[in-house]
């Protein structure tokens, strides 16, 4: 004789406190736990969604910058343009001119200076950390070549820096 499992069981339910039998189908079961599943992968996905969609929305609302401090064609950075103040070198796109004036164009000059001081100032301290290695090295070998070298190792960002720092306080 051939026993089959019946395709259904009891199982307890509490209702007010009071332990009922109740009838349920596998099928049944299978159905919820197959929502339940589904529910539960969705929710597990939801950070990973919101990221995707934070990080769309931030890409459209990111603009390029007006100026760049390089000559860059690819970028649309081919005119040259000067500070009014520092005289420093910068590159706009064609229409820079139709789109800033006045104040507006007294703050992008204010932006094209800080970031070219900014430059200058991480420039500088590389130049001076290449220096000091080689005056270290230098005197650790006790070679006087490489230390006359080093000795006269420019440092053109620093120099650069000082003439910048002499027109803004004089």
């Amino acid at each position: 004789m051939i026993s089959r499992k019946p395709s259904c069981c009891n199982v307890h339910v509490y209702r007010n406190g009071r332990m009922h039998f109740a009838h349920q189908n596998r099928q049944e079961r299978r159905g919820e736990q197959q929502r339940d599943g589904g529910l539960a992968l969705f929710v597990q996905m939801m950070p990973i969604l919101i990221l995707i969609v934070v990080s769309a929305l931030s890409q459209m609302m990111v603009t390029q910058p007006p100026y760049s401090l390089r000559y860059s064609p690819s970028a649309g950075y081919i005119q040259k343009r000067h500070t009014s103040n520092l005289k420093v070198l910068f590159y706009v796109g064609d229409r820079f001119n139709e789109e800033y004036s006045g104040k507006n164009l007294r703050n992008v000059e204010k932006s094209v200076e800080e970031d070219y001081i900014s430059n200058l100032r991480n420039n500088c301290w590389k130049e001076k950390q290449q220096k000091e290695g080689l005056l270290y090295r230098a005197r650790y070998f006790g070679d006087s070549e490489l230390y006359q070298r080093a000795q006269k190792m420019e440092t053109p960002s620093c120099s650069r820096l000082s003439e910048i720092q002499v027109i803004l306080d004089g």
